[in-house]
């Protein structure tokens, strides 16, 4: 009787340490899929999240199997590896950046085009509406969400959220929160549509002239960062294997990257102002 009672027991701890184990392979797997569908959203892919993976996978193996090739070095290999990583995450980042860009710049056309209507005597439902049809993507795309979303049922706050997930930036923060608050104070918005419209307009001008102003120190940044990786690859070339053959020069030509590194994060830093 004991030995029955112990085996099942033992077959009940069994089997919830593989439902555990299951539970968590699910859980990975459902959070890559989710980042992965979130990529593929914030940068319109018409792609599925398996091929968009394999894609990743085969850049960076391409990446590592032609630095073995061409330098004929397994630590250059590994550097060329992680570089496709980073080659992929700054093309995503830029990407998203751009679409921010586009987005906030279209913005206050957005917002003239919601007060026109209202103007006209449209509900915020159909000025949603309006603004979906009439203006070009991302925009067009962004709003429409909106409308199906208050049009369905849910509150205005519930129909905005989405938008501050998608765009982290100040201008939409800005307009989400101003049009919450004013919906929940009441009053009438159009006229504050308006002006919300001319302060974003501002704020675009600003980081304009901010832009153009940082544009030679960014220049600066970027040659410092690509001299050395010329230099190192001259020197390949000519060559001089002892910083990729040697356990000695690899260690370093990774501290001279991780150096390198951290001196551009600073320019960076400095050169970035927050409007």
């Amino acid at each position: 009787m004991k030995k029955k009672v112990k085996l099942k027991s033992e077959e009940l701890f069994v089997s919830f340490v593989n439902q555990e184990t299951i539970n968590k392979d699910k859980f990975k797997k459902l959070k890559i899929n989710i980042s992965v569908n979130k990529i593929i959203e914030e940068l319109d892919l018409k792609i599925s999240p398996l091929l968009l993976l394999g894609s990743l996978i085969l850049f960076a193996f391409l990446t590592f199997w032609s630095f073995i090739v061409f330098f004929g070095s397994i630590f250059l290999g590994i550097i060329g590896f992680i570089s496709g990583g980073l080659i992929f995450r700054n093309i995503y980042l830029s990407k998203k950046q751009q679409k921010e860009k586009l987005f906030s710049r279209q913005l206050p056309d957005a917002l003239m085009a919601i007060s026109n209507s209202l103007k006209a005597g449209f509900s915020l439902d159909q000025a949603f509406e309006f603004a979906s049809k009439s203006l070009p993507e991302p925009t067009k795309t962004e709003f429409s969400k909106i409308h199906l979303n208050y049009r369905v049922g849910y509150s205005l706050q519930e129909a905005l959220e989405g938008l501050t997930k998608r765009y982290n930036n100040a201008e939409v923060k800005l307009f989400v929160s101003s049009l919450v608050l004013q919906n929940q104070v009441g009053g009438n918005v159009i006229p504050f549509l308006g002006e919300l419209s001319e302060i974003i307009r501002e704020r675009q001008r600003l980081k304009e002239q901010i832009a153009v102003g940082t544009t030679q120190q960014k220049m600066s940044a970027l040659i410092v960062t690509i001299i050395p990786y010329a230099i190192l690859l001259l020197l390949l070339m000519s060559g001089y294997n002892a910083l990729a053959n040697t356990f000695r020069g690899g260690l370093i030509l990774l501290f001279a990257m991780s150096m390198q590194g951290i001196g551009v994060l600073v320019m960076t830093l400095v050169t970035r102002i927050d409007v």
